[in-house]
């Protein structure tokens, strides 16, 4: 062992069992209570898992992995992709804004707009803990430095 190395730990050895599936049964649920515990020695389940992707990656690319690359330099396909989210996005756009004005100003009864509220709410709610949830978990995505 050269200067400035040290042998791994038990806990890390057990990271890079875990990170490659190698862990017993018993171990393996062991390990994944302290992982539930242990934020630190999750990321270093992820950086064993980034490892084995950038590993799989070197290999060179699959035979889909260039059919995609193909199908995105398609003028038509990106076109079509591009109208296709403009199309979503203004369609839902003038959907929330027609369910704003009715819930505002529509001469429904109490009921159906309070129905229309809640699914607004709820809606919005559910969208920003998904984008929170992205966020915060965003650290521990092994394929989060991969580019397709």
């Amino acid at each position: 062992m050269s200067a400035g190395e040290r042998e791994p730990t038990r806990e890390e050895i057990l990271a890079m069992a875990y990170a490659d599936g190698e862990l017993a049964e018993g171990e393996r649920r062991e390990f994944e209570a302290l992982l539930a515990t242990r934020g630190d020695l999750a990321l270093e389940v992820v950086r064993f898992r980034r490892l084995e992707v950038l590993a799989r990656r070197a290999a060179g690319p699959e035979p889909m992995d260039l059919e995609w690359s193909r199908l995105e330099a398609e003028p038509l396909h990106r076109a079509g992709r591009r109208v296709g989210w403009f199309l979503l996005g203004g369609g839902l756009a003038v959907l929330l804004g027609w369910c704003i004005w009715t819930l505002i100003a529509g001469d429904i009864g109490l009921v159906p707009k309070l129905g229309l509220a809640a699914l607004l709410a709820g809606a919005a709610l559910l969208l920003a803990l998904a984008v929170r949830a992205r966020l915060c978990t965003r650290a521990y995505d092994p394929y989060a430095e991969i580019r397709r």
